[in-house]
């Protein structure tokens, strides 16, 4: 959590947000939450979501945005958490701070349960890659309604601004700009870039009866359909639930699942597939910046010094993070 939000961060601010969705303080349960405060409650024998973030972070027509493409794609049959609204009818809640303003949203609780060890396998593996080309294809044709709620491109992450999270002699911040620059030479049409997740892994969605339910859209944005895939590949790899004796092994299994389930959905080129490797650099690059934003790889241990520079040396080196073949993967399975 950013420091300067938890710091405003008060019971009363979840008291009064719990009360104008018509819920008691004392039944709603906290889910923790990395970027907003996040919690469940039940009304009317209804689950819910309620997510608590700040102006610091997001803006009003920010959050509209993704209100109107998580109920687009709701609308699509992609079932995961459509926002409701509050006792007063209103989609996102403003509660004054001592500087400036909570904003509270509720969703429908996903159905399912969340992914475990037991169910990390093939079948997963292909309706994860199905379900992301299915919000790809439908992608296509949405249109915002309003320029003000539009959600930034991919490469305006605040994040992204290395010199300003960095310490200035860190070497992350001379390559940042070098690595936007090539990937902003993928070719921007219709059928590749389009307002996407861009952060379905998967502790954000739940799995049912084979079918799974996507949820936590903050993160969405526009950018290219291969970075979604590569984000998906970044934590399928470096987070698994089960360990993998064979990465390489392993990284072939799930791209090759992941991606007969994407390709039932979607299409997607070996041009785009040529920029897998780059993207997931750039979501490593992107967590050590997060990370030190929020102070999460800290410099107080000798431990966490030697983690912090792992990161680091993975981020500046050309070597790529998985050790696989994605483009020559993706074109034997057009055989």
């Amino acid at each position: 959590m950013i420091p300067e939000i938890s710091a405003l961060y008060t019971d009363q601010i979840l008291h009064e947000a719990a009360r104008r969705y018509g819920a008691r303080p004392e039944e709603v349960r906290s889910l923790g939450g990395f970027e907003s405060f996040v919690y469940e409650f039940t009304k009317n024998g209804v689950d819910y979501v309620l997510k608590i973030t700040h102006t610091i972070r997001r803006s009003v027509n920010y959050i509209r945005g993704e209100i109107e493409w998580v109920n687009f794609l709701d609308d699509q049959g992609i079932k995961g958490s459509r926002v409701v609204p509050s006792e007063q009818g209103l989609l996102i809640e403003e509660i004054e701070a001592e500087e400036g303003a909570f904003l509270a949203i509720a969703y429908v609780k996903a159905r399912g349960s969340a992914i475990t060890a037991e169910v990390w396998d093939e079948p997963l593996f292909e309706q994860w890659g199905a379900m992301l080309g299915r919000m790809h294809r439908h992608t296509k044709a949405y249109e915002v309604s309003s320029p003000l709620i539009k959600r930034q491109a991919w490469d305006e992450e605040e994040q992204l601004r290395a010199d300003k999270y960095l310490p200035a002699d860190d070497p992350v911040i001379a390559i940042v700009e070098e690595r936007l620059n090539h990937l902003r030479s993928l070719p921007v049409t219709r059928d590749t870039y389009g307002l996407l997740h861009t952060d379905l892994h998967q502790k954000n969605f739940f799995l049912e009866n084979g079918d799974i339910y996507p949820f936590d859209f903050d993160d969405c944005g526009y950018t290219y359909f291969v970075n979604d895939i590569g984000i998906t590949l970044y934590y399928a790899m470096r987070y698994a639930p089960r360990k993998y004796d064979d990465v390489t092994t392993y990284a072939r299994r799930f791209f090759r699942t992941f991606m007969k389930g994407y390709l039932r959905e979607n299409t997607i080129t070996a041009l785009e597939i040529a920029y897998i490797q780059d993207f997931i650099k750039l979501r490593h690059l992107l967590l050590y910046i997060v990370f030190n934003q929020v102070g999460i790889l800290s410099r107080e241990t000798e431990e966490q010094q030697q983690k912090l520079l792992q990161h680091q040396r993975e981020v500046i080196s050309e070597e790529p993070l998985v050790p696989l073949d994605f483009v020559a993967e993706f074109r034997s399975m057009q055989v």
